[in-house]
C-alpha cells in the first residue's frame, strides 16, 4: 500500500473515534475493507494490535493527554508494512467500542463546528494579529526606563534604592535592603515592569516573597519594595500568583478594571488587551474581585471560593461565578495550554502569542468551532495545526507568519 493511500485509512479510523467521520469516508474505509480478508484482520490487528496497545485507554479514562498525530502515524505505519492476519472486525457505528485509539500528549478534542456561522468582511481576513517581532522573549524596564533583556543579559545583581534584584537561573528575586527599612508613610514608591513578548514566559519573586509566573505578551507593573498598608500590582495578560501572607498589608491585582484583593493564597488574573473578559480564578486560600469605576472606586464585588473563577466583561457592572478545573486554567505556567470549550479565537489567540504568527481567513463565511484539549509549549505549530484539523477544525496552512484558514 502506498503512503498516501495508508494516510488516508488512517485519517478515517481516527475520525471515526472523534465522531466527525462523513458518510464518504466512512465509505472509502468499508471498500478498502471489503476487498480482502487481509484487511479486515489488519484492520483488527490496528485496533487491538500490540503496537496501538501501549496507547489505549478506556472510555472513561479519556483527557486532554492525546496526540491523535502520533496515533494516525502509528496506524499508517502498520498499513505500509501490510502485516495481515484473521478476520475481519465488522464496523458497524461511528464509534470502536473495544478500545480507544489515543496517543501520547498533546490533544483529546470534542469540537464539531456549531451551526451558527461567524461573517467575515472581504476575501482575506486577520482573525488575530500577531505581536510586533521582538529581540528578546522578556525585559525588565527599571523606575529610570532603563531595560535589561532577561534573556540574553540576565544580571547577577542590580542595585535599586531599597531592594537588591538579584538574577540567577533565568528568574528575578526582589530582596528589601536592610538599611532601607524606614518609616513607610515617608518613602515614595518606586515601580519596575517585567514585560514578556510573543512565545515568552518569566518567573519572578517580589520583594514581599510573593512569587509571580508571567505568561507571554504580558507586562507587571511593582513596586521595588511595598510601601503603606497595601501591596498593589498592575497586570496586562495573564499572571499566577502565591501571595506571601500579610495581615496587615493585603495584596491587589489591577488587571483592566477589576481589582482582586487576598491576603494570602494562590490564583491566577487573566487580562489580555485584546479581549474583552478578565477573569480570577482561586487555587486555594479566599480572594475578593472588585469592578472598579473610572474613580478607582468599586461598583460590584464578590468573594471567591477556591475552585471558582470570576468573570468579568468589559463595561459591565456585574461579575459572574462559576466552577472550574483550576488546574487545568492554570496549567500554562508549568509547559501546557488546555481549553475547555473555548472559542476557537480564543484557541487561535493563545497561539498567536506563543508562535507570532497571524491567523488569516480566506473564507467570506467562518464556522464556529469549540474546543477541548491540551497544547505542550515546546510543540511544533504544525503539529498543533494538524491536530486541530484532524480533529475537525478547519484547515491551516501556514506561509511564513502568516496562517491561513479555510474550511474542509
Amino acid at each position: 500500500m502506498d503512503y498516501s493511500k495508508a494516510r488516508q485509512l488512517a485519517e478515517i479510523i481516527v475520525k471515526i473515534r472523534l465522531r466527525n467521520v462523513t458518510f464518504q469516508e466512512r465509505a472509502t474505509l468499508a471498500d478498502w475493507l471489503e476487498e480482502s480478508e487481509n484487511n479486515r484482520q489488519l484492520y483488527k490487528r490496528i485496533v487491538r494490535g500490540q503496537s496501538i496497545a501501549k496507547r489505549l485507554k478506556e472510555e472513561d479514562q479519556i483527557n486532554e493527554s492525546v496526540n491523535f498525530v502520533l496515533v494516525r502515524d502509528g496506524i499508517i505505519r502498520r498499513l505500509v508494512r501490510k502485516q495481515q492476519t484473521r478476520r475481519f472486525l465488522r464496523l458497524v457505528s461511528g464509534s470502536i467500542s473495544a478500545a480507544c485509539l489515543v496517543g501520547a500528549v498533546l490533544f483529546v478534542l470534542n469540537n464539531k463546528p456549531d451551526k451558527e456561522i461567524r461573517r467575515t468582511s472581504g476575501e482575506e481576513n486577520i482573525i488575530v494579529a500577531a505581536k510586533p517581532e521582538t529581540n528578546t522573549r522578556a525585559m525588565l524596564i527599571l523606575a529610570d526606563g532603563a531595560q535589561i533583556d532577561l534573556v540574553h543579559d540576565l544580571p547577577e545583581v542590580v542595585e535599586q534604592k531599597r531592594a537588591i534584584i538579584r538574577g540567577e537561573n533565568g528568574k528575578l528575586l526582589y530582596e528589601v535592603k536592610r538599611d532601607s527599612l524606614l518609616n513607610d508613610e515617608t518613602v515614595e514608591e518606586t515601580f519596575n515592569r517585567v514585560v514578556t513578548y510573543v512565545g515568552g514566559d518569566y518567573f519572578l519573586t517580589l520583594s514581599d516573597g510573593t512569587r509571580v509566573w508571567l505568561n507571554a505578551d504580558s507586562e507587571l507593573e511593582f513596586p521595588v519594595s511595598f510601601v503603606g498598608n497595601e501591596r498593589v500590582v498592575k497586570l496586562q495578560g495573564e499572571a499566577y500568583f502565591e501571595v506571601q501572607r500579610d495581615v496587615n498589608k493585603p495584596f491587589i491585582v489591577d488587571a483592566n478594571g477589576l481589582r482582586t484583593r487576598v491576603l494570602g493564597t494562590s490564583f491566577n488574573v487573566k487580562a489580555y488587551r485584546d479581549e474583552q473578559n478578565v477573569f480570577t480564578t482561586l487555587v486555594k486560600g479566599s480572594v475578593a474581585v472588585e469592578v472598579l469605576d473610572n474613580g478607582n472606586v468599586p461598583t460590584s464585588r464578590v468573594v471567591l471560593e477556591p475552585g471558582m473563577q470570576a468573570m468579568w466583561h468589559e463595561g459591565s457592572k456585574a461579575i459572574s461565578v462559576q466552577p472550574v478545573n483550576v488546574a487545568n486554567i492554570a496549567a500554562w505556567k508549568d509547559g501546557k495550554f488546555i481549553f475547555t470549550e473555548e472559542d476557537i479565537e480564543v484557541v487561535l489567540r493563545t497561539l498567536s502569542r506563543w508562535y507570532g504568527v497571524n491567523f488569516i481567513c480566506k473564507d467570506t463565511q467562518m464556522e464556529k468551532y469549540t474546543f477541548n484539549g491540551l497544547i505542550n509549549k515546546d510543540e511544533k505549530l504544525e503539529t498543533v495545526l494538524e491536530n486541530l484539523t484532524l480533529a475537525g477544525g478547519p484547515i491551516f496552512n501556514v506561509v511564513g507568519k502568516n496562517v491561513y484558514i479555510t474550511k474542509k
